[in-house]
């Protein structure tokens, strides 16, 4: 999945197609334009983990956020700094790169 503007993009086959997120606001996954509290962070974080935790699309889509060092959102149930905890065990050089 690939964030332009307010939309999410997905591939046309492969894991995307089984993505719990395809029908889902992608500010849940993303954060509203503009300032958010980190208190409305945290509570819409975890809505979008909750809805991960659900889908069949969860390894692949976290593996491929992970390997592609993906910055910002929640992508197989993982936000930005878990993934940058995973990234820093697998490889410390892939959490400098993410951000």
């Amino acid at each position: 999945m690939r964030l332009v503007g307010p939309t999410i993009l997905f591939a046309t086959e492969g894991w995307e197609q089984q993505a719990g997120c395809r029908t889902e606001d992608p500010t849940l996954f993303f954060g509203p334009p503009g300032f958010e509290s980190k208190h409305d962070r945290l509570r819409r974080e975890a809505e979008a983990k909750a809805v991960c935790a659900a889908c069949p699309a969860i390894v692949a889509c976290r593996e491929q956020a992970l390997l592609t060092g993906e910055s910002y959102g929640v992508w197989g149930g993982l936000g930005e700094a878990d993934r940058r905890a995973v990234m820093a065990r697998r490889d410390p050089r892939l959490a400098a790169r993410a951000g």
